[in-house]
Parts: structure tokens; sequence; C-alpha cells
């Protein structure tokens, strides 16, 4: 397959490329920068020079973005993650010379806003919010593909487990034990493995029926202080400091959200569908994650 593919030097972009490097495919990168760190038999090409290349994809993955929680929300924050997903999106389909077979969007759990309580499914109403507004901006930039000649799939990404990722940012502070309860912890976390992010991706990719959104995110659902005791268990540390919802929302503002509540997703279409996840149990995911490191 000819394949373009967005944020290719990101978390889950480095794995995919790994995946894809297997296998017979013409992969394209998109970069701001030449990376040194790609793989040499992976073309890089800037988005404004994308008009110059005389190429029908059959594959655009769009994994671009910048990271939601690297940053306080500023208003000039919001911008630059809106640039960097909806306006790239749009600027990637009007420099293509061609409409790509297939569209394989990322978007996030947080396109169904702030609810800590509630159960959402593919089509159930969201919530407001930034984190919404956002989403759906990008969904929409998305699905501005979407024609007969261009299938468009979005998966809408719960937190994504993996070595690296938001992990590697909470892995310190667990290894010293000071890991725990987030604003009492009984908030829903919508998980991930890697491995069956990169699958599903792979699924998409060559099931043709597959169109329209998908959550995903494991079918297990636990609560955040669950998770907290399952990732400090993983790495032989206890999970005993609480970190109180005032503190989150006096450092980081509206930002805290993003960790002080969340929703109950349910990935109804991909069972549906019959896709299987090879890491269904939070505790054998970070297992997993944690021997990746030894």
């Amino acid at each position: 397959m000819r394949i373009l593919l967005s944020g290719a030097t990101g978390f889950i972009g480095r794995s995919l490329l790994a995946t894809l490097s297997q296998e017979d495919h013409q992969i394209y990168a998109l970069v701001r920068n030449k990376s040194q760190t790609l793989d040499s038999r992976v073309e890089q090409v800037y988005v404004n020079d994308l008009k110059n290349i005389d190429v029908a994809f059959d594959v655009f993955i769009n994994l671009a973005g910048e990271g939601i929680a690297n940053k306080p929300w500023s208003k000039k924050r919001k911008q630059e993650l809106f640039d960097s997903r909806v306006t790239l999106t749009n600027s990637i389909k009007n420099a293509l010379q061609y409409p790509p077979k297939t569209l394989i969007s990322m978007s996030a759990v947080g396109f169904y806003g702030k609810a800590t309580y509630a159960t959402f499914y593919e089509d159930t109403t969201p919530e407001s919010g930034f984190a919404h507004d956002l989403c759906a901006a990008w969904e929409d930039a998305a699905n501005g593909f979407s024609s007969q000649q261009t299938r468009v799939v979005i998966y809408r990404l719960g937190v994504v487990l993996g070595k690296g990722g938001a992990l590697e940012k909470m892995r310190l502070p667990f290894k010293l034990g000071l890991g725990g309860p987030i604003a009492g912890g009984n908030q829903w976390f919508p998980w991930v493995h890697i491995d069956d992010v990169i699958r599903a991706i792979c699924h998409a990719m060559q099931d043709e029926t597959f169109d329209g959104a998908y959550n995903m995110v494991a079918p297990q659902y636990i609560e955040q202080k669950n998770f907290a005791r399952s990732y400090a268990c993983s790495l032989k540390r206890p999970a005993l400091l609480p970190t109180p919802k005032w503190l989150l929302s006096m450092m980081l503002g509206e930002m805290s959200s993003l960790l002080t509540e969340g929703a109950k997703i349910v990935p109804q279409r991909l069972e549906e569908r019959g896709f299987e996840f090879k890491f269904d149990n939070v505790d054998d995911a970070l297992t997993n994650i944690a021997q990746s490191y030894s």
C-alpha cells in the first residue's frame, strides 16, 4: 500500500511505523523538519510539498497533534492544539493532488466532554467543554475527506498505555512511591494498550467495511484509583499518596479536567465488529509494559 502518515515521530506514530515497516508498504511521513530517527525507507515530505507529489495514496493515517496535556490551556495553547489538529488536517486535504482511498484519523474520548459519571457509546450525545469542541472540530475536518472515493475511520482514543506517552510522565513519581488516587479516584479511567491501537489501525486499513467513529478503549471499565493501584503494583511500589482536586485546579487550571473527570466509555462498535483486544485487563497491560523496561 501507498501510505501517508502524519505524526510519524510521535508516541503512536513510532510504534505504528515499526509495524508497517515489516510489510511491503510505500510510506510517506509528513514532517516539519527532516528527522534523523525515521527509517531510511520512509520518504519524508513537508505539507507544502504534497502538491508536488504525483501519488494517489491508498491510506492517509492522521496522528498529528500537539500533546493536549503538555502545557496548561492558555488562549495561545488552545490555538496551538487547534492548529496542530484541525488546521493541519484541512491543509493536508487541500494539498493532496488526489483524495486517499481511506483516511484513518485519531480523535479522543474528550469528544464526550465533561461527564464524570455518564456512560457513552459512539452515538451518545456529548457534553460541552473545550476538549469536546476540539475533538468535534478535528472529526469534522476528517469527515471533510468523506466521499465516494474516500472512506473515513475515526478512533476516539482513551489514555493510550505503552512505553512512552502518558505513562512515561507518571513513571518517576510512581517509582518514588508518590502515586495514588487523583481527586478521590472515583472518576472513570478509559484506557487502551498501544498494541491494540496499532492492531485497530491496521485492521481498518484492510477491512473496507470499517467506517465512521469508534471508541478506541479497552472493554474493562475501571476507576482512576484502580488504575493507580495497578500501575504502582506493576512497578512494585505502593499507591498511597492522594492528590486533591483543588491542588490540580490551582496548578493546571482548566486542563486539570483531564485528570479529575472521566466518563465511562464503551467500545460498542468495535465489539459489534468482532474486534478482539489483545489486552482487556489493565493489570496484564501494565505488567506487559513494565516488562518492556527490563
